[in-house]
């Protein structure tokens, strides 16, 4: 028995699908699951009935985490399946490739973070600079408002003496003293 299986939905690729399918094809004879287009995943099943009905239910009640699926459709189909054997070599040879363009892009994201990552510790480095100066800045402000806490008590002090005298020889000029 042959059927060919469309999956479609707005999230059916790059979610694992291919492999998904496959790790439920153990008992089949042949397989195949290829993406199409944008948002579909078509797969060929072959197989004696029992063991691609067995593997359609499986499709249609499970699904890769991510994946998104809006319709599911089954028809009978005639032609030639890929061994699953075959099948299983070639969808590791595209995963291992995609793992690997995935590290030499991962390694250039990596250098430029690093670029980024020295010139975050030269900000911080200035920016430590900038905080010690600043706390300089705010001892020395400190320091320069308290001698004027001190200068302002003296000239109040002063001020007031002068006040309480002026107002002892007032209150002895109109005889209140």
């Amino acid at each position: 028995m042959r059927k060919k299986i469309t999956i479609s939905g707005s999230r059916v690729q790059d979610v694992g699908y291919r492999l998904f399918l496959l790790s439920r094809a153990s008992r089949l004879a042949g397989l195949s699951a290829s993406n199409v287009g944008e948002d579909v995943v078509e797969v060929l099943a072959e197989g004696d009935s029992s063991e691609v009905d067995a593997f359609l239910k499986s499709v249609e009640a499970e699904r890769p985490p991510a994946a998104r699926v809006s319709s599911i459709k089954v028809e009978d189909y005639v032609g030639k399946v890929t061994p699953v054997a075959e099948f299983r070599d070639t969808l590791s040879l595209e995963q291992l490739v995609k793992i690997a363009e995935t590290g030499v892009e991962m390694k250039g994201d990596i250098k430029e973070m690093k670029g980024d990552i020295k010139e975050m510790k030269g900000d911080i480095k200035e920016m430590k600079g900038d905080i010690k100066e600043m706390l300089l800045k705010q001892d020395e402000s400190r320091d320069e408002i308290r001698g004027l806490r001190t200068d302002m008590k003296s000239w109040m002090d002063n001020r007031f003496s002068r006040l309480e005298s002026d107002v002892k020889l007032i209150k002895e000029k109109i005889g209140l003293a």
